[in-house]
């Protein structure tokens, strides 16, 4: 890229104990309007023993700064052994007084929605500055929600995922590896980007929170998925503090079960603290998410057979005062090669996890899918579902009853709600 088009001819790559993303060509100073602060990782961790046993490319095997494969974490793969009893349903993540409405659940046609090109207009109801909810009723729908986390029992991932009601879907640890791989590939080409006015800091959960993601990759991300949730990037409350899509930290502990160390960005914002799973702070999006599949689903096992949960994009993007910029946002000129970037890395995804329906969680996220698989020339569906964020009217208003009736009218609701294997 050249410099007429907005970057250095030789753009600077960030190492671990790099704080500052600085301009690298003998160029003024002042080219920046504004210095990115990158949180990166400086703690080393030991060295996975399950990795003993891969070949020396493998994700886990080594430390690596920010971008290179995913490193040294502590072997959380392998699931408890005791088993998983069926669990009363418990209210979903809604405000109170909503109903859900009945459904019935019958198979119907998954439409294939792609479009010939993606919409780069600002989707104002991805934002994720989730600490001001909109309406009163989202703070009884994060209560509700975290209740119905808090009253799941201990329920282990098992090793070969299986539920009182649903099929056995094996364990193919390898798809996970490949997986963390693929990522691991993305974030080193992400290293590499410039990132300006009105980006001031960068954080990437993939590098300081890589334990509690791990956990979270080789417990469900073992198999072949038929739908692929799609989100667009990590909230300052979920992701952004433990690694795990829509990770609202009592949903992650209490019905993902997951764990691991997080290890605080060197280089933070003030206004944006990464405290881990210690964190208290709910966001309201991943209340909803992950309140309404603890209920429909009752555990995460039935959820993840058939379904996975991943982040377009793994980057969180700040200003000075630490508002979330989101990637539809950014200037052009940093905007698209970011978007190519993560293209690239979902169609490898896409194929990876054999997938079957892609459900973009928010407009931007389905646009995205549709082109980078339309450019990859694969014909995969690819569905909306609104995105639950506070800041969105429509998703005030019972999102997740919404969800109920939407999920059956696409069609996906029989991958959700587990059948009986005689």
């Amino acid at each position: 890229m050249s410099e007429q088009d907005g970057f250095p001819s030789k753009r600077p790559r960030l190492d671990r104990d790099q704080t500052l993303i600085t301009n690298n060509n003998s160029e003024p100073e002042n080219r920046l309007t504004s210095e990115v602060v990158v949180a990166g990782c400086s703690n080393s961790l030991e060295v996975c023993q399950q990795s003993r046993s891969l070949p020396r490319n493998c994700a886990v095997e080594t430390e690596a700064p920010i971008g290179h494969p995913v490193p040294t974490l502590s072997n959380q793969g392998d699931a408890a052994k005791s088993p998983t009893n069926q669990r009363p349903r418990t209210e979903l993540g809604m405000a109170e007084g909503d109903a859900i409405p009945h459904v019935d659940h019958q198979k119907s046609t998954v439409k294939n929605t792609n479009s010939t090109s993606p919409s780069l207009s600002r989707d104002d109801t991805e934002e994720t500055n989730e600490h001001t909810p909109t309406q009163s009723s989202t703070a009884n729908e994060m209560t509700d929600s975290s209740k119905a986390a808090n009253q799941k029992s201990e329920l282990p991932a098992n090793e070969t995922a299986a539920s009182p009601v649903a099929e056995v879907v094996p364990v193919d640890r390898s798809v996970a590896m490949k997986f963390l791989q693929i990522e691991a590939n993305l974030c080193e080409t992400l290293r590499d980007l410039v990132f300006r006015d009105p980006v001031t800091h960068l954080y990437n959960p993939l590098d300081y929170a890589r334990e509690t993601h791990k956990d979270y990759v080789m417990k469900y991300c073992c198999s072949h998925k038929d739908v692929l949730f799609l989100g667009m990037n990590p909230g300052p409350f979920g992701m952004a503090q433990n690694g795990v899509p829509f990770g609202d930290t009592t949903f992650v502990k209490n019905f993902l079960k997951i764990s691991g160390k997080v290890n605080p960005p060197a280089l933070q914002h003030p206004k944006r603290p990464i405290t881990g799973l210690d964190c208290t702070h709910s966001e309201v999006s991943g209340t909803r998410f992950w309140g309404l599949f603890s209920t429909l689903c009752e555990t995460p096992e039935n959820f993840f057979r058939r379904c996975f949960v991943h982040n377009y994009c793994p980057l969180v993007f700040m200003t000075k005062t630490g508002k979330n910029v989101t990637p539809p946002s950014l200037h052009v000129t940093q905007r698209e090669p970011l978007l190519s970037a993560c293209d690239t890395a979902l169609v490898e995804v896409i194929r990876l996890l054999q997938v079957k329906t892609v459900v973009g969680v928010g407009r931007f996220a389905q646009e995205r899918a549709q082109y980078a698989l339309k450019t990859a020339g694969l014909d995969i569906p690819v569905l909306f579902i609104m995105h639950p964020s506070p800041i969105n009217p429509q998703a005030n208003k019972g999102w997740a009853a919404q969800m109920m009736v939407e999920f059956e009218k696409l069609g996906i609701m029989r991958y959700l709600v587990p059948q009986p294997t005689g």
